[in-house]
């Protein structure tokens, strides 16, 4: 019934619809941390502004791990004229990649997603927020092992690794723990999702993991957090 409302509303209403939802979100923000931290990172303009201030060059080594549309890889390369490694599972995105970096040799695009080990998976095609499953559905990939990945692309730093992976970051975080490879990563910029079982626990259990390699520079709950190497 609230669907079939909601669904109305958006056909006869877009504009109420929409003040309607800024409205609850606002409010949301007030007694809930999610919201609040997705509060302030619009505030502070988070997605325009915080990408500068990694301090890369031309020869630091971006890996961006779920690529979309290549809209943070761009901005990047444009910004830092860095070597970039776009990985993303999604047929039609990585087509979209492909075709969009196809005059910057600075920039691979890779069709697989990278994880915790190298497996083949299926991919709900929820558009921005496609999900790795087990479960069968009509599109399969492949998922490799990010530390196997990074011994045959012969990577020795990656400077910025970006991850918004939809729930799978927990598993590659924790085998980069797991075999070391986390002192590899100079900076990591990550989203962390709360779809899975235990997000909350994990999520704890891999800060305080990562604490003992990687300073907390900045974190905003269940939105993004940036980690950078301890000297």
């Amino acid at each position: 019934m609230y669907k079939k409302i909601i669904n109305y509303l958006k056909s006869n209403f877009p504009r109420s619809l929409k003040t309607y939802y800024l409205i609850r979100f606002v409010f949301r923000a007030i007694y809930q941390k999610e919201p609040r931290a997705h509060l302030l990172w619009i505030l502070k303009r988070g997605d325009s502004k915080s990408y500068k201030k990694f301090n890369l060059n031309s020869n630091s080594i971006f890996f961006d791990v779920g690529g979309y549309e290549g809209e943070y890889t761009d901005r990047i390369t444009k910004f830092y004229d860095c070597w970039s490694y776009v990985f993303e599972p999604h047929p039609y995105y990585y087509e979209e990649l492909k075709q969009r970096f196809k005059n910057n040799k600075k920039v691979q695009i890779y069709n697989y997603g990278l994880g915790g080990k190298t497996e083949t998976l299926y991919l709900t095609d929820d558009d921005q927020s496609s999900k790795v499953s087990n479960q069968k559905t009509d599109l399969k990939i492949l998922v490799k092992n990010i530390e196997e990945v990074i011994t045959d692309l012969n990577i020795e730093t990656i400077d910025l690794l970006k991850l918004n992976i939809e729930g799978s970051e927990y598993e590659l975080i924790e085998r980069l723990i797991e075999t070391d490879y986390i002192k590899k990563v100079e900076k990591l910029k990550i989203q962390f999702h709360d779809n899975i079982n235990d997000a909350k626990s994990r999520r704890r259990d891999i800060r305080n993991k990562l604490s003992k390699t990687h300073s907390e520079i900045w974190s905003y709950y269940f939105i993004w957090e940036y980690w950078k190497k301890i000297s």
